[in-house]
């Protein structure tokens, strides 16, 4: 994208901030469903079936919410 001083014009992507956001998302995505298999493995001492479905459940429910966090990570 070329660089204007329009105020309505698109602003140039780095490839640090393309990075940055990726890297971002991912583990907004992420972290959840790992704390949780760790939690429900480790500490209430669960199943690893109800474990896995719990993890993946939560790793979907993220998933569902990363449209709208990239959108708002897109604009920084």
């Amino acid at each position: 994208m070329i660089e204007s001083d329009t105020p309505g014009a698109p602003r140039k992507i780095t490839r640090i901030s393309l990075f940055a956001t990726s890297t971002i998302l991912a583990l907004i995505i992420s972290v959840p469903a790992i704390v949780i298999t760790l939690i429900m493995y480790y500490v209430i001492k669960t199943n690893l079936i109800f474990t896995v479905i719990a993890g993946s459940v939560a790793l979907f429910i993220a998933m569902g919410f990363s449209i709208k966090i990239s959108k708002r990570l897109v604009r920084y």
